[in-house]
């Protein structure tokens, strides 16, 4: 499949501007695939946006062609999108389009996450690999990480962030309810896209027994860190450890 996709390449060399050398394309015969990737592209803040992916065949001929297009199971894309499930190359033509939208809402974050393209199976054809399209939200500030590693007792996390500029204001929360049920012992974390100020963050335990650690960075920089405290008894109570810090 390699040699499909590096000849593929060069047809696009024609069409799409793409940089690559002339190849004998003798063995090409009914070859189609997507352009190259993996693709990386950000949607803005509660947007719907349209991006355009290039699909080229080996061969031109004078009537339509159409090829079923498939969303791989693998892809992790939670927002809403739309892919068309064909892409057809016109007449006279190698290559043809898809157009396809992407929405950013809640569960659209800063960290990447994947659509993959492919095509359905059809006798005869010899299709490219799959195509990786990468989504993110668009930041127009600073991306400030969060992660939380919790002992064997997930649950009785609570966190929360505020913007101290002017009247502490919490800003980003979680934890509440059975949010941490099923991630005892465990590492996650979270990005967020934060304009500069002044921020801090407050990490409780309900039971007062503390074991949950935090560690908020950005840029590959430690902002601040942290672990909740055992209350050394009487349990329960709540517990908590607090940090200040600055995102420029």
């Amino acid at each position: 499949m390699n040699k499909y996709f590096k000849y593929f390449t060069v047809f696009l060399a024609v069409t799409l501007m793409f940089n690559c050398e002339q190849d004998d394309s003798s063995e090409l015969s009914n070859y189609v695939g997507f352009e190259q990737g993996p693709r990386a592209y950000t949607v803005d803040n509660g947007a719907t946006q349209t991006f355009e992916v290039a699909v080229a065949a080996s061969e031109t001929t004078s009537s339509d062609r159409t090829y079923t297009v498939i969303v791989d199971d693998a892809s992790t894309l939670a927002s809403p999108y739309t892919v068309p499930s064909t892409v057809t190359i016109p007449g006279g033509s190698n290559v043809g389009s898809i157009s396809i939208t992407v929405t950013d809402n809640d569960d659209l974050s800063f960290v990447s996450q994947s659509l993959i393209l492919d095509f359905s199976d059809e006798v005869g054809m010899d299709f490219g690999n799959p195509l990786t399209l990468n989504f993110t939200e668009t930041c127009l500030d600073t991306i400030v990480s969060l992660e939380l590693t919790f002992d064997a007792y997930a649950e009785e996390c609570v966190w929360e962030i505020y913007d101290l500029s002017g009247t502490p204001t919490v800003v980003q929360t979680g934890g509440s309810g059975s949010e941490y049920d099923d991630l005892d012992n465990s590492t996650i974390s979270f990005d967020f896209c934060l304009p500069s100020g002044n921020y801090g963050i407050v990490v409780y335990d309900l039971y007062g027994d503390g074991g949950t650690s935090y560690t908020v960075t950005s840029g590959g920089a430690t902002l601040a860190s942290g672990s909740t405290p055992d209350a050394g008894g009487g349990y329960p109570v709540t517990t908590q450890d607090s940090a200040t810090y600055t995102v420029n």
